[in-house]
This record gives C-alpha cells, sequence and structure tokens, in this order.
C-alpha cells in the first residue's frame, strides 16, 4: 500500500503553506461526508481522545479536531493512529484503499544570521553559548500522513514496542486549570468580565468587556467555560491586541461571521487544552455549517480562521 511519507527535509515557506492547504482541505473533505440527519448518532458517539498507536501520546489542538471527524465520518471504532513508516516497521499491512489523515506538527529549526546555514538542534546542542547568539530559531510546519489502526489488515501481528519516529507537538502547553488561566488574565492583561442576568455571553469593542450569563444559568460548566473562551478569543481581537478591526467588522455580516468562525476554533483551542472534550462535537457542527453556508473560497477562508484562532490562543499564553 502507497501512502505518502513524512517530509522531513528543510521545507521552503511555499510547501508549508501547500501543506496546511492540504491539511485544511482534508479536514473539509471529511465535513462533507458528515451527514446533517445522523447528528443524533454522532452525538450517541462516545468521544476518545485521538492518540498515537505506538507512542500512546495524544494528538493537540487541530489535529485532535482533524482525527476524531476522520474518526466520527468513517466509522472507527479505534481512535489510534500512526504513520506509514510506523507501521510498515512494525510489520503492519494496510488494507486496499485505505486513505490517510494529513496532520501538521510545529517544529524549529535554528539558522545563521549572516551565512543562513541551518542547524538541527542535535548540533545547536554540542554549540557554545557564543555561536548560539548567532543563530535564529524559526518554526516551520512539518506535514504527515496517518492511519488509523482499523485500517490495517494484520494489527494483532504489529511489534507495538519499535521506536517509531513520530514527530512531538511543541505549539501546546497544558495548563493545570481553566481558573487559574482566568485569574492570570484579568490581574496580568487587564480582562474585564462582567456576570449579569443575560441570556447569552457577548463581547463589546466599545467597552473592551466580556459579559457572561451568572454560571448557574448554564446546563454544565463545560458549556460555561467553553462560551467564555469564546468571548475571551473576540477579546484578543481588539484593537489594543490584535486588531483584527472588530469595529467594522461586527457591522458587517460577512466580517462577523468570519470573526465568529475565529471565536469557535479558538474557544475549542481552548477546551480542548484544558480536557475539555464534551463541547467539541458542537464545535464540529459549527464549523460544518459554517462550510456549508460559505462555499465561496471556504479553503482560504478556513485557512486563514485557524491561523488567527492560533495567533489568538498564543496571545493568551503570555499571561
Amino acid at each position: 500500500m502507497n501512502a505518502t511519507a513524512p517530509q522531513t527535509q528543510k521545507r521552503s515557506s511555499n510547501q508549508s503553506v501547500k501543506g496546511q492547504d492540504k491539511f485544511i482541505t482534508r479536514i473539509l473533505e471529511n465535513l462533507d461526508k458528515v451527514k446533517v440527519q445522523d447528528w443524533e448518532v454522532y452525538t450517541n458517539y462516545k468521544f476518545q481522545t485521538p492518540r498515537n498507536l505506538f507512542t500512546q501520546n495524544e494528538y493537540k489542538g487541530f489535529n485532535l479536531l482533524a482525527l476524531y471527524i476522520d474518526t466520527l465520518t468513517n466509522g472507527f471504532t479505534s481512535s489510534l493512529y500512526a504513520t506509514f513508516n510506523s507501521i510498515s516497521k512494525a510489520g503492519g499491512k494496510l488494507k486496499k484503499g485505505s486513505k490517510g489523515v494529513i496532520i501538521e506538527f510545529f517544529t524549529f529549526i535554528y539558522k545563521h544570521k549572516e551565512t543562513s546555514k541551518i542547524y538541527s538542534l542535535e548540533q545547536v546542542k554540542k554549540m557554545s553559548p557564543a555561536d548560539i547568539e548567532n543563530l535564529s530559531k524559526m518554526p516551520i510546519i512539518r506535514n504527515y500522513v496517518v492511519f488509523n489502526s482499523n485500517q490495517i489488515e494484520n494489527l494483532e501481528e504489529l511489534n507495538l514496542n519499535i521506536a517509531t519516529e513520530e514527530p512531538e507537538e511543541l505549539d501546546f502547553e497544558e495548563r493545570n486549570n481553566c481558573e487559574k488561566f482566568i485569574k492570570g488574565l484579568t490581574d496580568q492583561a487587564s480582562l474585564r468580565v462582567e456576570y449579569l442576568q443575560t441570556a447569552h455571553g457577548s463581547y463589546s469593542p466599545v467597552l473592551d468587556i466580556v459579559k457572561m450569563p451568572l454560571r448557574k444559568y448554564f446546563i454544565s460548566e463545560d458549556k460555561f467555560y467553553s462560551t467564555l473562551f469564546h468571548e475571551i478569543i473576540h477579546w484578543t481581537g481588539h484593537e489594543k491586541r490584535l486588531n483584527r478591526n472588530l469595529h467594522e467588522g461586527f457591522n458587517s455580516k460577512e466580517k462577523y461571521s468570519f470573526e465568529e468562525l475565529i471565536a469557535e476554533m479558538g474557544s475549542m483551542l481552548l477546551a480542548l487544552q484544558f480536557g475539555i472534550t464534551s463541547e467539541l462535537l458542537n464545535s464540529i457542527r459549527y464549523l460544518k455549517g459554517w462550510s456549508d453556508t460559505n462555499p465561496a473560497n471556504r479553503i482560504e477562508n478556513i485557512k486563514s480562521a485557524f491561523i488567527q484562532s492560533k495567533k489568538s490562543k498564543k496571545y493568551l499564553e503570555q499571561f
């Protein structure tokens, strides 16, 4: 069975963009398989965090979203994934017609400021502090194709103890709990949250205030935090922060819809970071609805929303 091997060579920025396009395209392909009439079936699906078949490490962020949608839409009973190379190395064979999922990982390269020579992390570790001062640390995206373990013909025969070359995700760090996260923002970043007798959460770019219903009005703690995270992502778009031109955007139906997509994706990233998975299906439902009702340039728009939501999350991680 032929599959795309991970690209480990140096990538140009253009190659990274193409890789991310494929990543988004594959998510949309699976979203197109989602049938609205099957939402009840999907709701009854027992969520299992996608993990690597060999290392048992959990996938994170949008990789988790991509793999969860793949598991859901293809009716897989397993949430374990691995690259073609790792499966082959372990003695595995993919079923005919198996289609993998593209996932992306952030890693770093080290570039000499004057000569532009590229160094690996192993080479950098052997350098003196003075030599390291001459290097720039640059984040890059690498893409890999992974397959669900249900697609392996001889799963029982695999040697699961092999040393794999599976990549590690470097761009997400766990935090202890949601309250500590919120407190850090209110104490250090001047986040203002008002809890009121209101029916829904909102953010006012004019007043720069997040307004939330009282906690007792939420059906679950997960719903409360997902809603709060959504409004906080809007808050990051203020002109004093990431400047997504919210004043104009909130007055335009198209721009408002796009800002809502950013907030929903950012909320999902934050929720998953804190282990909140019960709202993931709602995020998928939202993404499916947005994709279906905004067909024009949807790959570019959703890719842009993904990027902006990641920027928002990165901004919040400063505090």
